[in-house]
Formats: structure tokens, C-alpha cells, sequence
């Protein structure tokens, strides 16, 4: 039976790897800030363990009788004191050493791996990201990480405001968009047919969309089908400067507004299995999931 601990557990997309982690028989601790919340979001299945990135001796003794760690971590503000993304990556670290824990499995970003689409741009949370795995690859602890395009869920999460859908207008080149489902699936098997070398695995979905196309699409999939509307990174920008929050959000829409994506996950899917999920059956699967 595989043991495994997961950091950053309340994420959006972890509960997913998570519910499909048990599914095929994982045994799942998750290390978490606040436990009330995880008791609400996570399977009862799951050990839930009070745990701190900041307090290296908790994730001490959390990590006791783990075989792996899965990390769903954030990037906080870039004018942050302490970064998830690198310094909770370097206590981890620490941790999993104490530990002896046979390998590190890590959701990172496609723009970390391939530093040519974004037409030489790069972006805060990228530059952190890579910090944090290039720790992890001096410490010689095995690892695998997961480089996901964007996800249909952000289609949702982002960008769906009751029956209002509002995206990025200025992004130019279609996305190889992925399903949570899809994502969590490949994870588990990456999980259970563990080679032992280190792995980059790129998460791409069956077909490259626009961001114009998805809204459309997804929209179409409500009856009546929501209001689309798309706002020019300009403008987001301009909003930013007057509103915080926006800040970052146009931080990353100007990021992702010359990203050229290329198809580059043949040997992930010929490893892990094909994508099968779409714009339009995907949101099957986040109910499914909430159950």
C-alpha cells in the first residue's frame, strides 16, 4: 500500500488528486494549517495532520511512515517574506531527509519547464517555482514533477461569475487546456508505475483552444448559455494599479499573452494514458469530484 503525505491539501486541485489517490488504495495524510477547513473539503479517509511549512518540526513529524509527498503548493504576493514555492520547499525538504522519503512529486507549471513560450517573457511566480525545484534537485532526493497547461477548471474558478463569464481578450495562441479529472488520474499512475529515475511529466489536454473558444464553449454548455465577456490585459492592468488584487492578475495576463504552446506531452501520454475529458463533459467530473 502506498503512503502518502499531501502538502497543500485545501488547494484547489488537490482534492482531486487526492479522492483519486484513494480510489486506488493509497493510504492519504494531509498536512494542513487549519483542520477545520480540512474537515470540510477532504474525504474522511484522510488523516488530517496539523502542520506548518514555516515550523520545520512539524513537518517533522508529519512526514513519519510516509513512503511519498505530493506538493500542491502556492505562490504568495512576490514582495512576500516567505515563499511556499522556495522556502516551504526548502523545510520540506529538511523533513523529507529526516524521514527517509523515497520521492518527491510536485505540481509546477508548463511555463517552468518551457521557458521559450512565453516568447521570452517571465513572470514572478515562475522565477520562484524554479528556485524551489532546483532545491529539490541538489537534494538528491528522487522526484517527479507535473508541468500542467491551464486547467478547465480556471474556467470556473476564474472566470465564472453567476451567469457571467469574463476572460483574458488579448491572449493570442490557443491553450492545450487539461481537466482536473484528467490531471489527477495521470498523477496517481505516474504514482503507482513509479520507475525510479526523475521525471518531468507534461500535462497537456486532448486539443489546443483559444481562450476565446473555451469561454464560448463552456458557456454553451448552460442552459441559457452565460454571458461572455472578455477584458483587455490593458485594462486589467490599469484596474491594478487601483486595485490591488487586479495587480496580479494582469501580472499574469500579460505573461500569458504572447505564450505560444507547442504539443510536447507524446511520451506523458504514451506513459499515463490520453486526456480524454473536454470543454464541454469536464464539469461532470467537478461534480463528481465534490461528492
Amino acid at each position: 500500500m502506498i503512503k502518502v503525505a499531501v502538502i497543500g491539501a485545501t488547494g484547489r486541485l488537490a482534492p482531486m488528486v487526492i479522492k483519486e489517490m484513494l480510489e486506488n488504495g493509497f493510504t492519504v495524510k494531509a498536512l494542513v494549517r487549519d483542520k477545520e477547513k480540512a474537515k470540510k473539503l477532504l474525504p474522511t479517509e484522510v488523516e488530517i495532520i496539523k502542520a506548518d511549512l514555516e515550523d520545520v518540526q512539524s513537518l517533522i513529524s508529519g512526514l513519519k511512515n510516509i513512503d511519498h509527498v505530493y506538493l500542491n503548493l502556492s505562490t504568495e504576493h512576490p514582495d512576500s517574506k516567505f515563499q511556499p514555492e522556495f522556502d516551504g520547499v526548502r523545510n520540506i525538504i529538511m523533513a523529507c531527509e529526516q524521514n527517509s522519503i523515497k520521492r518527491i512529486f510536485k505540481i509546477s507549471g508548463l511555463g517552468a519547464y518551457r521557458k521559450d513560450f512565453p516568447q521570452g517573457k517571465t513572470v514572478f511566480v515562475n522565477e520562484i517555482r524554479i528556485r524551489g525545484q532546483d532545491l529539490i534537485k541538489k537534494s538528491k532526493i528522487p522526484y517527479t514533477f507535473f508541468h500542467p497547461s491551464w486547467f478547465m477548471e480556471s474556467l470556473e474558478l476564474m472566470f465564472q461569475n453567476g451567469n457571467k463569464l469574463n476572460g483574458f481578450k488579448t491572449i493570442k495562441y490557443p491553450l492545450y487546456w487539461i481537466a482536473g479529472k484528467d490531471y489527477a488520474s495521470m498523477v496517481v499512475k505516474a504514482m503507482k508505475e513509479n520507475t525510479g529515475e526523475n521525471k518531468d511529466y507534461v500535462m497537456q489536454g486532448p486539443e489546443a483552444i483559444t481562450m476565446h473558444d473555451a469561454l464560448v464553449r463552456y458557456s454553451n454548455t448552460f442552459s441559457p448559455p452565460l454571458k461572455v465577456s472578455e477584458t483587455p490585459i490593458g485594462l486589467i492592468k490599469l484596474i491594478g494599479i487601483f486595485v490591488p488584487k487586479f495587480k496580479i492578475i494582469g501580472i499574469m495576463g500579460e505573461y500569458f499573452k504572447d505564450f505560444k504552446e507547442e504539443f510536447i506531452a507524446e511520451e506523458t501520454w504514451r506513459e499515463l494514458g490520453k486526456p480524454t475529458l473536454t470543454i464541454e463533459t469536464f464539469r461532470k467530473a467537478i461534480r463528481y469530484f465534490a461528492l
